[in-house]
């Protein structure tokens, strides 16, 4: 189901503390652009704009690969990430509107996925996280970046959970600086 130009108005406007003026790189051929950019630098311009209109810090980013389920096709999305008891978290805020991402439905299907990390690949076993692993997620979360407690808040009011997906690298990330740990 495409949104319409009033649910992106919605959600950009939610993600930027209500600052739009900063996100310049949007739509799909922003995303494109940003996928490529991310794919050869690393860096994503699309979270960094984010967080700059929230007044927040840049969070570094994985090229994440699933594989779609309906189309057995390989997806790329860009995802900013946090690194909890040695694991890769992604939060399915998608805009705190009333639908989970694609990616996890995806992953709900196919544990079986992929991440690059700068200019690295590696192979993960994900799902999403339930229960008592969730609550601890979101505490960890929480005291890192404040605002997730307001995607909690907003998903919950379009009538679903956020929901984090937990990541289990086959082969664990070397240490990083760039990486940002919680709890």
């Amino acid at each position: 189901m495409a949104l319409t130009a009033e649910e992106i108005q919605e959600r950009q406007r939610f993600s930027s503390g209500g600052r739009t003026g900063w996100i310049i790189l949007r739509g799909q051929w922003g995303l494109a652009i940003d996928r490529l950019l991310v794919r050869w630098t690393g860096f994503s311009f699309v979270t960094w704009q984010y967080a700059k209109a929230r007044g927040g810090s840049y969070t570094p980013v994985i090229l994440f690969t699933t594989i779609g389920r309906a189309s057995g096709r390989r997806r790329e999305t860009v995802l900013p990430f946090y690194v909890w008891q040695g694991k890769l978290i992604l939060t399915g805020s998608n805009g705190g509107g009333p639908t989970d991402p694609h990616w996890t439905s995806n992953i709900r299907k196919t544990p079986l996925c992929a991440f690059r990390f700068g200019r690295r690949r590696y192979d993960a076993i994900g799902h999403v996280a339930a229960g008592e692993e969730r609550e601890q997620i979101l505490d960890a979360m929480a005291k890192e970046q404040p605002f997730v407690r307001a995607y909690a808040q907003e998903t919950a009011r379009n009538g679903r959970e956020l929901p984090f997906v937990v990541l289990e690298p086959v082969t664990p990330l070397p240490p990083s600086p760039k990486l940002k740990t919680i709890g």
